[in-house]
């Protein structure tokens, strides 16, 4: 009874020490506690997120059923040249095919690219736990965030990582993965060795070994940092640093190759984000639906048939008290691109649905005097209307294009967009052009919710000519010169989903009824 007593007194006591354990340092993390920056956490994933410019020996060993192949290229990555868009390799010349050179090409920029939208941080915090500890070594296991993670670095939700401490001082990462990740790559694992700089603080990775095998071909890469240089310029020297000249047999002659990493826009787009804007992806395409009642102020009208002379009609209406309304549904696609952080270039090609619709009130002394004349034409005088209808559907196939200046300071944003619309009306046989200018300030939300409001004006053809071929196969033309409603006032809201869909509504009050729909999706 003792001997079962003390063993549920041992089982108890190692429960407690246990869970005293996996608690989580109070008002801090554990990685604060041993002073490590979620930084670490970023470069293990990709090695292009340290600070600074490097120099890394990269050894290649690719095995399959016909043998081995063993390569070496030396990488290097300078953030300030071409705007970090660019990594070179340097090659020994004549060691690769020109198929060989291709594929290691592709292979390093598909390991290496990285967008330049990518945040800090990209880790999950709650993730991060306490898996083992002794007095010499502690293990923390942690995964990286499922949200807001770029394209490029989309695999790394798939990680399974581990933290290894050593006697206080961070020795490595290991990075792994069972399941499947792009290009096909199997059995992953990634091994991030750092160094501790002591004279600046902080971490470099000195060396990365990976490993992962495709449609049964195993490679292995070994990346040695030879040469690190930080952003002020100061180059950065550690324990067992490898020779960066001494890697190449010296009688060869060595090529340098370049390698484009992701999108070549927005130009200037990294310093921007460097220095805490957050860009939108350079590339997208929006669906849009438009539809919209415009008050039409007619000034005048002429028709005529055939080739005779227009006949004008402005006299026998009173065009001032005349209610006509334009109904427009408009279908578009709107391709887009960031040129630079603050101008964005659209193109517009879609389809117009037009309605126009109402009265056109008799001038009320052209009106009695018809109503004089009725009883000689054999008309009773209240046959005579106030008014005479119009309903006139007509289609139009449009294009065109857009600039866009916007920026930001926080959460408070603002732009101001010119469109030019060019209208090609069917039935009336006429094209026709607008110009539209869109005034906007808001505020952005947490969960990319962005809730703004402001101004749009539209300026269009309001002196249009055109005919209609008539049934009997006559022609009738006409003139009109209208005033549309040019100012009203936006409304609207937009919701980002993750760094690619995004939906907005928009509606407009005033003069001119609008209310515009559009999805978008950016690349």
């Amino acid at each position: 009874m003792k001997k079962h007593f003390l063993i549920v007194c041992l089982g108890l006591a190692l429960f407690w020490n246990v869970s005293a354990q996996e608690e989580s340092p109070l008002n801090s993390s554990y990685l604060a506690e041993y002073g490590i920056s979620p930084k670490i956490l970023d470069a293990a994933a990709s090695v292009l997120l340290q600070e600074g410019s490097f120099v890394q020996n990269l050894e290649i060993e690719i095995g399959n059923v016909q043998g081995n192949g063993t390569y070496k290229t030396q990488i290097v990555y300078d953030p300030s040249y071409k705007d970090g868009k660019d990594i070179r390799f340097l090659i020994e010349q004549g060691q690769f095919s020109k198929s060989d050179l291709k594929s290691l090409k592709k292979a390093i920029e598909k390991s290496h690219k990285l967008s330049r939208l990518s945040r800090s941080n990209l880790y999950d915090e709650s993730s991060l736990k306490l898996v083992r500890s002794d007095s010499q070594e502690i293990v923390f296991g942690y995964r990286y965030s499922k949200n807001n993670i770029e394209p490029e670095l989309k695999d790394i939700k798939k990680y399974d990582g581990q933290i290894f401490i050593s006697n206080g001082i961070l020795e490595k990462i290991e990075l792994s993965s069972l399941k499947k990740l792009s290009e096909g790559k199997e059995n992953f694992k990634r091994i991030v060795y750092y160094q501790r700089v002591t004279e600046l603080k902080g971490y470099i990775i000195s060396e990365i070994k990976e490993s992962y095998t495709v449609k049964g071909q195993n490679f292995e890469f070994t990346y040695k940092t030879a040469d690190y240089t930080t952003p002020n310029g100061t180059r950065v020297s550690w324990a067992g640093k490898p020779s960066s000249s001494a890697f190449f047999d010296t009688e060869k002659v060595v090529d340098t190759v370049n390698v484009t990493l992701g999108w070549g826009l927005p130009i200037f787009g990294k310093p921007a984000t460097k220095l805490g804007f957050g860009l939108p992806r350079p590339v997208g395409i929006n669906v849009i639906v438009h539809s919209q009642d415009d008050d039409l102020d007619f000034q005048g009208i002429s028709v005529g048939f055939g080739d005779g002379e227009l006949a004008d009609l402005s006299s026998l209406f009173d065009l001032e008290s005349s209610n006509i309304v334009q109904t427009t549904n408009t279908y578009f696609v709107r391709p887009d691109v960031w040129i630079f952080p603050f101008l964005n270039v659209s193109g517009i090609i879609g389809r117009a649905d037009n309605t126009v619709a109402g009265n056109f009130n008799l001038d009320p002394e052209f009106r009695q005097g018809i109503v004089d004349l009725a009883p000689f034409l054999g008309l009773s005088p209240g046959d005579i209307p106030q008014s005479l209808p119009l309903n006139i559907d007509v289609s139009a196939n449009i294009i065109g294009g857009a600039v866009t200046l916007g920026g930001g300071i926080g959460d408070v944003f603002a732009s101001g967009t010119y469109q030019f619309i060019r209208a090609s009306v069917e039935e009336a046989n006429t094209t026709t052009t607008a110009n539209a200018y869109v005034l906007l300030a808001g505020y952005r939300f947490p969960n990319n919710l962005n809730v703004f409001a402001g101004s749009m004006g539209q300026f269009y053809d309001s002196d249009v000519s055109g005919f209609f071929e008539l049934e009997d196969g006559n022609i009738l033309r006409y003139n009109v010169n209208f005033i549309p409603t040019q100012w009203n006032a936006l409304f609207g809201v937009n919701k980002g989903f993750g760094k690619h869909w995004d939906f907005m509504v928009q509606l407009g009050i005033g003069g001119r009824q609008q209310l515009t729909a559009q999805l978008g999706y950016r690349f």
